[in-house]
C-alpha cells in the first residue's frame, strides 16, 4: 500500500506543463502569461495543442492514481483509495519534479473523479461549461465546479433513497476548499475585475 500511494504521489508530481514547454517550445511556462504551470496557461500562451496536451495529462495521472491502486490492491476500501487521489491532487499542486510549485488541481481531481464516480465528473464537467458560457471566467467555472461534487452527492442520496457515503462527501467537501485555495489570487482578481476572461471566436 505504502508504494502505490508514493506512487500515486509521483505520478500526480509529473509537470506536464513545464516539460511540454521547455521540450517543444524551449521556453518555461512559468515566466509567460499567468505564470501558472497548468493547461489553462498553455492555452493562452502556446495554443491549442499545447494546452489541450497538458490537459489530458494531467487528467491522466489521477485516473491512473485511482487505477493502479485498484489493480495492485482489489480488495482496497474508500477510504485508502480516496487517499491515493488525494496525493496525486497534492502532487500536482506540489510536485516533487518543480520545487514544490505547481498547477491548481482542476484536471488531476476531475481525473480522480473520473475514476471514482463517472457520473459526479460528469456532471462536474456540465457545471463547468455552463458556468464558463455565462461569465467566460476559466478559474470561477473551475471552483464551482469541483464544488458542485458534495451538492451531487446529497441530490444522489435523496433520489436513490441510501446514505449519503460520508468519506467521499469530506473529500469532496476538502478538494473544493482546496480549489479555492490554490485559486486565492484568481479570487482576488475576480473581486478587482481584472482576471482574464475567454473569449469565444467566431468561425
Amino acid at each position: 500500500m505504502i508504494l502505490t500511494l508514493i506512487l500515486a504521489y509521483l505520478l500526480g508530481s509529473i509537470p506536464s506543463a513545464i516539460w511540454i514547454s521547455k521540450t517543444f517550445y524551449k521556453k518555461d511556462i512559468r515566466n509567460y502569461g499567468s505564470k501558472n504551470p497548468g493547461s489553462t496557461n498553455m492555452y493562452r500562451v502556446f495554443g491549442f495543442w499545447a494546452g489541450f496536451t497538458t490537459q489530458i495529462i494531467d487528467i491522466t495521472k489521477g485516473f491512473l492514481a485511482i487505477y493502479l491502486a485498484k489493480s495492485f490492491h482489489p480488495q482496497i476500501t474508500t477510504p485508502w483509495l480516496l487517499l491515493h487521489g488525494l496525493l496525486a491532487v497534492v502532487g500536482h499542486i506540489y510536485p516533487i519534479f518543480a520545487k514544490f510549485k505547481g498547477g491548481k488541481g482542476v484536471n488531476t481531481i476531475l481525473g480522480v473523479m473520473l475514476a471514482i464516480h463517472p457520473i459526479a465528473a460528469a456532471v462536474g464537467i456540465v457545471v463547468f461549461v455552463i458556468v464558463l458560457l455565462l461569465f467566460r471566467y476559466v478559474s470561477l467555472a473551475s471552483m464551482i465546479a469541483v464544488n458542485s461534487f458534495p451538492f451531487y452527492l446529497i441530490i444522489e442520496s435523496q433520489i436513490r433513497r441510501q446514505p449519503i457515503d460520508l468519506w467521499l462527501f469530506a473529500v469532496g467537501i476538502l478538494l473544493g476548499i482546496g480549489v479555492i485555495y490554490t485559486h486565492r489570487s484568481n479570487i482576488q482578481r475576480l473581486l478587482n475585475g481584472t482576471e482574464n476572461k475567454v473569449r469565444f471566436k467566431k468561425t
